[in-house]
Formats: structure tokens, C-alpha cells, sequence
């Protein structure tokens, strides 16, 4: 090991120690379980923002920015927000859709150069925007390179080869390349180069300094470096990025400056009331089926409890989440300095709002009495654990049990059951964001093996069958 690599292994070392023994010695709840949560998932460094009723409640970093520097993260460090991005560019669409310069219900290929395909031809501004126009995400394209730019006819001859998944509209799947072709109609209907129009139009107006776009070149002040987990070892994020992806992806800001953002658009202080509804509003495709995804804003409930967030993930090292509880009006931005899918963002944040709302996730649920169905459900979860049938299953669900999935379950229960107890049980509502449409009720089990504890979510159909399970680990 040279010496270089040797510093950082170390520094890496005495973090981690710091945060484990700094758990038991913390008084404060969230403190505590953020500390324990970065040191258990190897993140280097995470900042979070709290906001109630308009006013910051919370604001703190935890763990260190630069793992070669040794500099400590803080409430002012400056990450890459990833996909959570989508919103900037979806409000500059709806800003010009004010203007009058765009309809949501044109053909893209009206503002698209003239190499895009025919078979884009019935793909609308809104399919974009709702996730529903069938192109495939350019994620998965092996041509794809982040260490080159492109003109807009180069990623449009990048991306148009692959046939449409589905014919627009008629079902959902997240694709990542409808963002730089929304960065491409926003300069063809503004006139202004990308960057420039939501820097002047969104950027500026709110006035949050540490919201901007991402450069490798710039010297931005408190930024993180990035960082993905490679076999329990931490390299350095992926530094390039062409600009014809920053509609989907190219956003910087402190954890306190997305919160406030978020709160801000929400709140109504950016868009017309009219565009916001249209923005928040579930996409209906085209056999009727409902999915609450807005234009770049997700929807859903649990407990009564109603949501609208989105999270972020990048090459370049980081993982982000940032959720609104609009009746409680309150706002949680969760960054992280790590390529974990925002996972570790999501899961601290469910938690940290459990602390403001009691029950705003599974774990903040009291414990029920049997109501005479926790030896059903503990049977449907011993057979999935055995891979027998179960007639208590729907026909679809077998087929979508992971190897993985059936493998924890079967070490829970060898593990020694010490309890299953029934939590609670809900309807699925037009607020809950569920892409099966059979899918009526929801069903909360915890299950202790008195060593660990997991949380399951029955979903059943309208027959009472078990159409999907959610487990999730205290």
C-alpha cells in the first residue's frame, strides 16, 4: 500500500471509529441513527435539512466531504443531487408552457432537430415529462460515454436507434433519456442555451446560492467529492459529465438549499397554481391505470400520511432524497456523499420523518393484537421461505419473488421467530404509488428473530390474495 492510499485507508479507520462510539455518548434521536447508519453503510459523509411550517428546524452535517482532505461535512457542503435535477427541468418546461412557447400535447419531434425518427413522431412533450413515451432509457446504451460532449443531433442519433418499449401512453417506465431531449425543446422553444434559461428563470429568481449547475471545471466553494463502493472498498465517483445530460442529472446544492427549493415550488412561490396541479397531477395512460407520478414529482401515502418527493443517484459518487409532507408542511433533504442508489438517503429519511410525524413510516407503527390473521400471514411468508405454493398467493406474484428475497426470509425464520405481530392495515388509495392496479389493500407485519427485526407489507388484491411483499430491515 503506498503511502497515499495508506492516508486515506486511515482516515477512513478512525471515521468509522469516531461515529460508533459517538452513537451510545448522543442524546439526540437523529443523530444518533444518522451516525449509525453512515458508519454501517460506509457512507463518508451526509448533510440533512429539516424544514416545518416554513422555517428550518434542522440543519447539520454528519461525517467528512473529502475523504483525502479529511474535511468534515457540514449543513453548507455542496453535493451532486442527481435525478432530483428532473424537477428544475421540469419547471422550466412548464415556465415556457406559461409562456405560451410550448404545448404539452405537441409532437416532440416540433422541437427536435431534424434527425429525429418517425417513430417518435406520436411521442407528446408531456410523455417526457410523465415517463410514459416508450423510449428506451440511454442508460442502458453501451455507446454512451461520459467523457465527451454532444451536440443535440449526436445524442438524438445516440438514442433513437432502439425500438419503443410501448406505444406512448400506454404504459409507465422510468427513462432517463427524456430529460435531455426536454434540455433540447427548452432551448428550441427559449432561445437560450439550457443552463442559461433556468439558471435566469429558476436559479436566480429563488435565490438559493448553492443551487447551480454542476461543472467539473468550476471551483465551487464547500463542495464533496464523490465516491461508489466497490467490494467494500471506496474509489472516487466518475468526475466527467456532457452537458446534454444536465436536464437529468447535472444540479448542484447544500441539503438546506434543496430543502428550501422544494418547499418553495410546492408552496406555489415558482409556477402558476394551474402548472403546479398539471406537475403533481398522476399520469393516466391510456386502458385507464393510474400512476402518481407527476412531471419529475413522485406521489404516495402511507399511514394517512401523504408524500411527494424524489430521490437522485450519480456516477459521480453521491445518493439524495428529498420528500414534502404537505399537510404537516414538512420538508426532508437528505445527500450523501456515496453511489448507493440514494438507499441510504431514503432509508434515514423515512425515519427522521417518523420523528416529526409519529407513523409516518412501518417502524413508528404500535403494535396490534392478532386480529385473528398473523397465522395466515406468517404461513404465506414459511411457504414463500420453503418455495411451495401457497393458494394464498395471486397467480403474477410467484414469478416475481427474488432468489434473494426468498433467501433472507428463510434465514429470519430459521433464525428463531420471537414475534410476529400485526401493526396496521390500509386501502390503496389514488394517492399511493403502485403500478399493479389489482392491488386494493395493504397489510403491515413486524417480525422479530430477537436478533434482527424486519418489517413486511402484504399487498393484496381484491380477491384478499398476496399480490407483492415489501420487507424492509429496522
Amino acid at each position: 500500500m503506498n503511502k497515499a492510499s495508506h492516508s486515506i485507508a486511515s482516515t477512513l479507520i478512525t471515521f468509522f471509529l469516531i461515529l460508533a462510539g459517538s452513537v451510545a455518548i448522543n442524546a439526540d434521536g437523529v443523530d444518533d441513527l444518522i451516525n449509525a447508519q453512515i458508519a454501517k453503510r460506509q457512507i463518508p459523509g451526509i448533510s440533512i435539512a429539516v424544514i416545518k411550517d416554513g422555517k428550518v428546524v434542522r440543519a447539520a452535517g454528519y461525517g467528512v466531504a473529502n475523504l483525502e482532505l479529511n474535511v468534515a461535512a457540514t449543513k453548507d457542503t455542496v453535493y451532486e443531487i442527481g435525478s432530483i435535477s428532473k424537477q428544475f427541468t421540469s419547471e422550466a418546461v412548464m415556465l415556457l408552457v406559461e409562456d405560451g412557447k410550448i404545448n404539452l400535447d405537441d409532437p416532440i419531434n416540433k422541437y427536435l432537430p431534424s434527425n429525429a425518427p418517425d417513430t417518435w413522431k406520436a411521442v407528446t412533450v408531456r410523455n417526457l415529462l410523465n415517463h410514459t413515451s416508450g423510449i428506451k432509457d440511454w442508460t442502458e446504451l453501451k455507446d454512451f460515454s461520459y467523457r465527451r460532449e454532444y451536440t443535440s443531433e449526436e445524442f438524438v442519433d445516440l438514442v433513437k436507434g432502439p425500438p419503443l418499449q410501448f406505444a406512448p401512453n400506454t404504459n409507465w417506465a422510468y427513462s432517463n433519456t427524456g430529460l435531455p431531449l426536454l434540455g433540447i425543446i427548452v432551448e428550441k422553444a427559449s432561445g437560450m442555451a439550457f443552463e442559461e434559461f433556468v439558471t435566469k428563470r429558476i436559479f436566480t429568481p429563488l435565490g438559493f446560492p448553492t443551487i447551480r449547475f454542476r461543472h467539473q471545471e468550476d471551483v465551487v466553494a464547500n463542495r464533496a467529492s464523490g465516491y461508489e463502493l466497490k467490494d467494500g472498498k471506496i474509489t472516487n465517483g466518475e468526475p466527467f459529465r456532457p452537458r446534454i445530460i444536465a436536464p437529468s442529472g447535472g444540479v448542484l446544492a447544500s441539503a438546506v438549499d434543496l430543502a428550501q427549493w422544494f418547499t418553495a415550488v410546492l408552496e406555489g412561490k415558482l409556477l402558476k397554481p394551474s402548472s403546479l396541479e398539471q406537475m403533481l397531477a398522476p399520469v393516466k395512460l391510456a386502458d385507464g391505470r393510474s400512476v402518481t407520478n407527476g412531471f419529475a414529482f413522485f406521489t404516495d401515502s402511507f399511514n394517512g400520511h401523504k408524500m411527494i418527493f424524489h430521490h437522485g443517484s450519480t456516477v459521480g459518487g453521491f445518493g439524495s432524497v428529498v420528500r414534502y409532507y404537505p399537510k404537516e408542511r414538512l420538508t426532508i433533504a437528505i445527500i450523501g456523499n456515496v453511489e448507493d442508489g440514494g438507499w441510504g438517503p431514503e432509508y434515514i429519511s423515512h425515519r427522521i420523518a417518523n420523528y416529526y410525524i409519529s407513523g409516518a413510516y412501518i417502524g413508528g407503527l404500535k403494535e396490534q393484537s392478532d386480529p385473528g390473521t398473523n397465522a395466515k400471514y406468517l404461513s404465506i411468508l414459511q411457504s414463500i421461505a420453503d418455495n411451495k405454493p401457497s393458494d394464498m398467493l395471486s397467480a403474477t406474484y410467484p414469478a416475481k419473488i427474488s432468489p434473494d428475497f426468498r433467501k433472507q426470509l428463510a434465514e429470519n425464520l430459521r433464525a428463531g421467530l420471537q414475534k410476529f405481530t400485526y401493526l396496521a392495515e390500509e386501502p390503496v388509495t389514488e394517492t399511493h404509488f403502485v403500478l399493479d392496479p389489482t392491488l386494493v389493500k395493504y397489510v403491515h407485519y413486524k417480525l422479530n428473530t430477537g436478533i434482527r427485526t424486519f418489517y413486511y407489507t402484504f399487498r393484496l388484491d381484491k380477491d384478499g390474495k398476496v399480490g407483492f411483499i415489501v420487507a424492509t430491515e429496522e
